[in-house]
C-alpha cells in the first residue's frame, strides 16, 4: 500500500495539540509524526498509529498539563486512525515459533512413546512474552539451546537404539551396619547393627538400605545378610529382602525373605538379580506395630497402655514429645518421676481410649517415637552387615526391555529390513509425523540415502536409524512450525489446534479429520476442538495467564499467619484450574470468572483463608484426613467478598510479595489480565514513589502525593481505583478491614489492627466504588469488558503473537456476536475464537 494522506479533520486537531511535540521536526519521547503523507504498508507505521489511537483515546495524550482536544475533535483523530488500522493491518504475522520445553518433552512422548519423557538436566529454560511460553518472539534459539537439543535428540535415539552395553567385572561391595540408611524413625544404629523395628508399606519409614551402593550393571548378585533377632516373640521375625531404583525409590520387587529365628548371628547368602541403579532394601515384615495403619496402631497401643500403664501415663504427663529418639527420651524421664499418676491408667479404658485418640491423631510423630522402645529392648532384628558380589551374569533390565518394545512400535510389525521399499515406508511415516505435515519426496530421499550410507560402513542398520531421529530431531521443519504467510493449510490448522489445546502434535483421531478433507469446516473443527478442550490446557494457560506460579516461589510472613502449609499452597494453586475447567465444561458464562456463586477449595484453606462458616467445626467433629483433603465446591454468595478471580487467594499472592501488599500492583495487573487495558510504562524521569511523600501515613496518602506529578495522574486514575478495590485481602488472601500493626511483647510479635483499610474509589467511567464486590458488580454489568480481554489472551497464547488492532477489532466482534447469540457462555466464546481468520491465519 502506498502512502495515504491525512483526513483533513484528523489532520488539523493533530497539527494544533500535537505539533509542539511531535511534529514538525519534534520527537518527544523519541515519538514523531510524519504531517503530510502516512506510509501504511510500514509495519513501524501501523505500529507508532497504534499507539496515538492508544494513548488519545485513554485521554493520556495530549498530558494533561497541556491544551485538550474537543470531544469532537478527540472523536475525529480516533475515528481516521481506527479506519486505516482496519483497512492496512493484515491478519496474522506470526514469525517461525520453536517448540518450547512443554511442548518438546510432549511432543517426544507422542512421537515415540515414551510415556515418562523429560529433557535433560540442565536444559535452558524458555523466555515468556506476556507471560506466556508460546510466544514466538521470545523463543529465541541460542547457542545453549542447540547443545541441550542435540544432546536431547542422542538421548532420545538410544532410548529406541541403545548402543550395546559395556562390560563390567564381577566386585565385591561390603556394606557395614554405619552404611545403612536411617531415614526419619525406620532404623536405628545399636550396639554395631542398624536395627529394624516396625513394619508397614512404607519404605522410608520401615526399611533401610545401603547408602553407597547401587548395581553398576544390570545382572545376577550374590547376597550375604547377617541379622540377629533381638527379643524375638513367639511368632519368628520375618527379614525381606527387596529391590529398588535407589535414584527414585521406585516400586519395590520382593526377591526373597526368611525367619530370623536366633538371638545370635546368622548369615544367609541369596542370588538376587538387580537392575543397573537398584539397591537392596531390608525391612521387618511382621514387626511389633505399624504406626501408618490406623485401626491397627489404635488396637496395639490399646494393648500396650493396658499392660503397661505407667508408659502410658508417662506419655500423657509429656503431652506431645518430640519425634524420635530425644522424643522417647523424655518419656522415659517421665516414667521414672515419682509424681507420675499411674492410677489414672490401671483398668481405665475411657483413659486409655483417649490417650490412644491422641497419639493416632498424629499417628506418625508418635509412632517415630514410640519406635525407639523397640529399638532399645525389642522386639527388632539387628542387620549386622551385608555383601554383594557381582554382577556374576548379565541379564536383560527393564531399560532394555523397554528399549525393545520402543524400537518395534517404531519400526513397525510388518518392517522388513532388507526391503527398500519397507525402509522408504518407515521413514515416510516417521518424517510425517515428525514434522507435522507431509514428508517431500526429496526429505524422503536423504534420509534413506543417509541410514543406507552408515549402514554401508557399519554394518549396522540401527546405528542408521539412530542417526535418522536425531537428524530429524534437529530440522527446522521439527524444531519450529509456523512456516510462511498465510492462511493455515489444514496440517497446520490441525497442528496449531493441538498444541493449544495439548501441548502435543496432533493424535490419530485429528490427523483423520486432516486426511477427510474436512477439518477446515467449521462445525468438524468446532467438534475437534470440542473433544480436545481438557484439564491440562485449563491448567497451564490460567496459570500462565493469571501468573499464579508465583504461588509456589512466595513464602508469607510468619507474623501474617502461623497456618499456611504446602496443602494450603497447593489448594490455592489448584482452585485456579478447577475454576477455569469447570467454567469451561459446563459452558458457564464468563461473568462466573468475575462474580460465581461458587469457590473451589478444601477444608483447610476453606477454614484459614477463605474463613467460610461450612468449614468451621469443633475438634470432634472435624471430618477424616482424606475429606479434609478433598476439594469441593462450597457455596458463596454471588456479589460477595468471595468467588471469582478477583477474590481468589492464589490471585491475591501472586499481586503481593507475601510480606505486604501494594495497589499499584494490583490495579495494573487487574488491567493488563482483567479490564484488557494495560497503562503504558512510566515515564524514566519518574521515580515509583516522589521524595514529597514521606510526610504521608498511609497507602492512600502516599498515592495521592505521587499523583501530584501531573505525568503520573492520568495513569494513576486507571490503576488506583482497582488496585485500591483490592486492598480488602491481605498478601495470602484472607480478607481484612485493618493493615496489621506489629508490636513486640513480652519477645513475641504480637499483630494488631492499624489504620483502617480505605478501598473506595471511582472508576475512570465515573462510577463510585467501595470495594471489590463494587468492582465485581460493574464488571458482572459490562461483561464484554472482560470477555474481549479473556478473548485477546486466548488467541495471544494459541498464536504465538500478540494480537494487532484489526484483530483485536475483530475480537470485540465476536464478542459482541456471542453476547447476542449465546449470552457469553465460555466454551461457546472459545469455540468462535478457534473458528476465526485470527486462529485460522498464519
Amino acid at each position: 500500500m502506498s502512502a495515504a494522506p491525512f483526513d483533513a479533520s484528523a489532520k488539523t486537531a493533530l497539527k494544533q495539540y500535537c505539533a509542539d511535540c511531535h511534529m514538525a521536526g519534534a520527537d518527544e519521547g523519541g515519538f514523531a509524526i510524519q504531517a503530510d503523507r502516512i506510509d501504511w504498508s510500514n509495519p513501524e507505521t501501523l505500529h507508532d498509529w497504534e499507539q496515538i489511537h492508544e494513548m488519545v483515546s485513554r485521554g493520556i495524550m495530549p498530558p494533561p498539563d497541556s491544551q485538550q482536544p474537543s470531544t469532537a475533535e478527540r472523536q475525529s483523530i480516533l475515528k481516521f486512525v481506527d479506519a486505516q488500522l482496519i483497512q492496512h493491518t493484515p491478519i496474522g504475522g506470526t514469525m517461525l515459533r520453536r517448540l518450547n520445553r512443554r511442548e518438546y518433552e510432549k511432543t517426544i512422548q507422542r512421537l515415540f512413546g515414551i510415556k515418562t519423557y523429560n529433557v535433560p538436566h540442565g536444559f535452558p529454560p524458555d523466555n515468556t512474552a506476556g507471560g506466556f511460553d508460546t510466544q514466538a518472539s521470545a523463543l529465541v534459539l541460542a547457542g545453549s539451546h542447540l547443545e541441550a537439543l542435540s544432546e536431547a535428540a542422542t538421548g532420545v535415539a538410544d532410548q529406541l537404539f541403545p548402543p550395546p552395553p559395556r562390560s563390567i567385572e564381577p566386585q565385591t561391595f561390603l556394606v557395614p551396619a554405619d552404611e545403612m540408611v536411617i531415614s526419619y524413625s525406620s532404623a536405628c544404629l545399636v550396639d554395631g547393627a542398624m536395627r529394624l523395628a516396625s513394619s508397614g508399606d512404607n519404605v522410608v519409614r520401615h526399611a533401610t538400605w545401603p547408602t553407597k551402593f547401587e548395581a553398576p550393571a544390570s545382572g545376577i548378585y550374590r547376597l550375604k545378610v547377617t541379622a540377629t533377632a533381638i527379643q524375638p516373640p513367639e511368632t519368628q521375625p520375618i527379614l525381606t529382602i527387596a529391590t529398588m531404583r535407589a535414584a527414585d525409590r521406585g516400586e519395590l520387587r520382593v526377591v526373597q525373605q526368611f525367619e530370623v529365628a536366633n538371638e545370635k548371628p546368622q548369615t544367609r547368602q541369596f542370588s538376587v538379580s538387580l537392575n543397573r541403579g537398584d539397591t537392596v532394601v531390608l525391612r521387618y515384615l511382621n514387626g511389633p506395630f505399624d504406626y501408618e495403619n490406623d485401626m491397627s496402631y489404635k488396637t496395639f497401643l490399646t494393648k500396650l497402655f493396658t499392660d503397661d500403664p505407667t508408659l502410658a501415663a508417662a506419655w500423657a504427663q509429656v503431652g506431645e514429645p518430640p519425634r524420635g529418639g530425644s522424643g522417647w527420651e523424655r518419656v522415659k524421664e517421665a516414667m521414672q518421676t515419682a509424681e507420675l499418676e499411674v492410677s489414672k491408667f490401671v483398668d481405665d479404658e475411657e483413659a486409655i481410649a483417649e490417650l490412644v485418640e491422641t497419639l493416632t491423631r498424629n499417628k506418625v510423630a508418635s509412632g517415630e517415637t514410640l519406635v525407639y522402645k523397640f529399638f532399645e529392648a525389642g522386639p527388632a532384628i539387628a542387620i549386622s552387615s551385608m555383601e554383594l558380589f557381582g554382577p556374576v551374569k548379565s541379564i536383560r533390565d527393564r531399560e532394555q526391555i523397554l528399549s525393545d518394545q520402543l524400537r518395534q512400535d517404531f519400526v513397525g510389525a510388518e518392517f522388513a529390513p532388507d526391503d527398500t521399499k519397507s525402509l522408504r515406508k518407515l521413514l515416510d511415516k516417521f518424517l510425517t509425523d515428525a514434522f507435522r505435515r507431509p514428508a517431500f519426496d526429496h526429505e524422503i530421499r536423504q534420509y534413506l540415502d543417509l541410514v543406507n550410507h552408515v549402514r554401508a560402513e557399519s554394518g549396522s542398520l540401527d546405528q542408521g536409524l539412530h542417526l535418522a531421529i536425531r537428524t530429524a530431531l534437529l530440522s527446522p521443519a521439527f524444531l519450529y512450525r509456523g512456516f510462511g504467510q498465510g492462511e493455515l493449510s489444514s496440517d497446520e490448522l490441525a497442528t496449531r489446534l493441538s498444541y493449544f489445546l495439548t501441548a502435543a502434535p496432533p493424535t490419530k483421531q485429528l490427523k483423520k479429520a486432516v486426511q477427510s478433507g474436512k477439518l477446515q469446516e467449521s462445525a468438524v473443527l468446532r467438534r475437534e476442538a470440542q473433544r480436545m478442550m481438557g484439564r491440562s490446557f485449563c491448567d497451564e494457560f490460567s496459570t500462565q495467564w493469571l501468573g499464579t506460579d508465583e504461588v509456589d516461589r512466595l513464602m508469607p510472613d510468619m507474623r501474617l499467619t502461623t497456618r499456611f502449609s504446602p496443602r494450603h499452597r497447593s489448594t490455592v494453586r489448584k482452585e485456579v484450574g478447577e475454576t477455569f475447567h469447570y467454567i469451561l465444561s459446563e459452558n458457564l458464562p464468563v461473568t462466573d470468572f468475575i462474580d460465581p456463586d461458587y469457590v473451589f477449595t478444601d477444608y483447610e484453606v476453606g477454614r484459614d483463608i477463605y474463613d467460610l462458616p461450612q468449614f468451621k467445626t469443633t475438634r470432634k467433629n472435624r471430618p477424616s484426613k482424606a475429606r479434609r483433603n478433598k476439594m469441593v465446591k462450597a457455596t458463596v454468595p454471588r456479589g460477595g467478598r468471595h468467588g471469582g478471580l478477583l477474590c481468589m487467594p492464589a490471585v491475591m499472592m501472586s499481586t503481593a510479595n507475601g510480606v505486604d501488599t501494594q495497589p499499584v500492583l494490583r490495579g495494573v495487573w487487574a488491567l493488563e489480565n482483567i479490564f484488557g487495558s494495560p497503562p503504558p510504562p512510566p515515564p524514566d524521569a519518574v521515580p515509583a514513589l516522589t521524595p514529597d511523600t514521606s510526610a504521608a501515613t498511609t497507602v492512600r496518602e502516599r498515592l495521592a502525593a505521587h499523583m501530584s506529578d501531573a505525568s503520573c495522574a492520568q495513569c494513576h486514575r486507571e490503576i488506583d481505583p482497582i488496585g485500591f478495590a483490592l486492598e480488602s485481602f491481605d498478601p495470602i488472601g484472607r480478607w481484612r478491614d485493618h493493615y496489621p500493626q506489629y508490636v513486640e511483647k513480652d519477645g513475641k510479635t504480637i499483630a494488631k489492627n492499624g489504620n483502617a483499610v480505605q478501598s473506595d474509589g471511582v472508576l475512570p467511567d465515573g462510577t463510585p466504588i467501595n470495594d471489590v464486590r463494587d468492582l465485581k458488580r460493574w464488571l458482572a454489568e459490562h461483561p464484554t469488558v472482560f470477555a474481549s480481554c479473556l478473548s485477546v489472551k486466548l488467541l495471544t497464547y494459541a498464536t504465538g503473537r500478540q494480537l494487532n488492532y484489526r484483530e483485536r477489532s475483530l475480537v470485540g466482534d465476536i464478542v459482541q456476536k456471542e453476547q447476542s447469540e449465546h449470552a457469553l457462555r465460555f466454551q461457546d466464546l472459545l469455540l468462535a475464537l478457534i473458528d476465526s481468520p485470527i486462529f485460522r491465519t498464519k
